[in-house]
């Protein structure tokens, strides 16, 4: 399996890659639930509407586990939790929900391996893909 990538000049004036140029990802299309459970469904015994109705589960209960501010760790996929983005404040005494809390996320981190002699993680999701130019027309090409 390959991702493809096109070329791209950093046009931000004042970056210090200013005109330099850079891999972008080309999504070769998305895959939604419906299509994720029609695949699911010809490799198990599961019927389309049950993996359907499993993955509409999950995702409500992961909603209701993440906003109780527990931490969801799917085996073998990663670790979801929301953050809260801040703007600083001088002392804890200036420092108030209502001025400073820009906005929650939900951060992702994949499963993987740490790497021998390293402080990195190998995501297990990007083990093996390769890596090619993607054509205009958005179908990849070597």
């Amino acid at each position: 399996m390959s991702i493809f990538i096109k070329l791209m000049r950093n046009q931000m004036r004042g970056n210090k890659n200013y005109g330099k140029w850079f891999a972008k990802t080309v999504a070769m299309g998305e895959k939604h639930t419906n299509d994720l459970a029609r695949t699911i469904e010809k490799e198990t015994t599961f019927t389309r509407g049950e993996v359907k109705g499993m993955i509409d589960a999950l995702v409500d209960t992961m909603t209701m586990e993440l906003q109780s501010g527990n931490t969801v760790v799917l085996d073998g996929f990663g670790r979801f939790r929301l953050v809260a983005e801040s703007i600083s404040a001088d002392t804890p005494e200036d420092f108030s929900i209502r001025n400073h809390i820009k906005g929650v996320k939900c951060r992702f981190l994949p499963t993987g391996k740490r790497r021998s002699g390293s402080r990195s993680l190998s995501n297990a999701f990007c083990e093996g893909v390769k890596v090619a130019y993607a054509k205009e027309d958005g179908v990849g090409q070597g």
